[in-house]
């Protein structure tokens, strides 16, 4: 798949103008503080209705803006589509998202585009709660599985009905939906398994060609159980469930956050997001999105190349530093260099 441009009404500082992009490698340069980062969230959002920079995506909107909208045209297996979302904010909190003019659910829209995306914000995987690293493993699974969507947002329903009555205190009525709640969070944590699975193989794979420490990744579920009734009831929620898993990363028995030094961190994360860019490619038949957000001095620039250099056939990639010695250092294929002022595109120049 291919981001052939980009245009974006109201999005933080990001100007009208619509952006088009190499098919291989973009790289956006400028100063701090002139919006890179903003158009990678732009595009992340395109493709997610979401943004890697905050888990509120009112803050993506433009000061005293109450709408925005990002639209986007992709191909993929050679047929062009243009992609909208639309968000207000206020009292209605609409969401409109369109496939070539037309409304879609959300499920149909996330199967359009996949975007893997890699920034700071991202060490959360290694170092935040249990919830984000719980959405780590969500995003991954749907993006080889689209089935997965429908299954969670089940869940969901089933989850909040459960946890409805548990506050109620209808005990009788719990009954009812023990069966489902059961049924629909086995589904979840098997397809959450399998996924940790392979992705504990792609991630060895890739590790294995270079000189970093092995960190190892486990998921424990927790299984859901009906016959803490007594104990949920006096809770008021569901004590067991997918919503309880979590995922560690674990190195020489301590937490992995604890003994990697800030750039190791960065370099796993930075593995994790090579890994799950693999994976997508083997099961999918096709190549991702790839953006990475503020290179720094921290990574090690030799294996960040190296990666680079076996990334998937045709995966398209959009960076951003403000170091020039790190763009520097990544142009080593055909790329285009997109430099940004204050929002706007002002240059846009080809290299072969």
């Amino acid at each position: 798949m291919i981001l052939r441009r980009i245009a974006a009404e109201n999005f933080r500082t990001l100007d009208a103008a619509p952006i088009e992009f190499h098919p291989q490698t973009n790289l956006i340069v400028g100063r701090n503080g002139q919006g890179k980062t903003n158009l990678l969230e732009a595009i992340y959002l395109l493709a997610t209705t979401k943004s890697f920079r905050t888990p509120r995506v009112v803050n993506a909107f433009r000061f005293g803006a109450e709408t925005l909208f990002v639209s986007g045209a992709l191909e993929r297996d050679a047929v062009e589509r243009t992609l909208s979302v639309g968000l207000e904010t206020g009292e209605t909190r609409r969401r409109v998202l369109m496939i070539n003019g037309e409304r879609v659910p959300l499920h149909d829209y996330l199967r359009a585009m996949t975007v893997f995306a890699y920034s700071s914000a991202r060490l959360e995987i290694l170092r935040g709660t249990p919830e984000e690293r719980r959405r780590f493993l969500d995003r991954g699974v749907a993006s080889i599985d689209p089935s997965y969507l429908a299954a969670i947002t089940r869940y969901g329903r089933v989850l909040k009905q459960r946890n409805a009555l548990l506050q109620s205190g209808s005990a009788a009525a719990l009954d009812a939906w023990d069966a489902e709640f059961v049924e629909t969070a086995t589904a979840i944590q098997r397809a959450r398994a399998a996924y940790v699975e392979a992705l504990r193989g792609s991630m060895a794979e890739i590790a294995n060609q270079f000189d970093v420490r092995r960190v190892k990744m486990t998921y424990r579920p927790t299984a859901p159980e009906v016959a803490r009734r007594r104990d949920e009831l006096r809770a008021g929620v569901s004590l067991s469930g997918p919503q309880r898993d979590n995922l560690d990363f674990v190195l020489d028995g301590h937490p992995a956050h604890e003994v990697l030094s800030g750039g190791e961190q960065k370099m796993i994360v930075l593995l994790l997001k090579f890994a799950k860019l693999a994976l997508f490619s083997q099961r999918q038949d096709d190549a991702a999105l790839f953006v990475l957000d503020d290179l720094d001095a921290e990574l090690d620039v030799e294996i960040l190349r190296q990666l680079l250099s076996r990334l998937p056939p045709k995966t398209q990639v959009f960076a951003t530093s403000a170091k020039d010695r790190l763009i520097g250092d990544l142009t080593t294929g055909p790329h285009r260099r997109l430099t940004i002022e204050n929002g706007r595109v002002t240059a846009a120049e080809d290299f072969a």
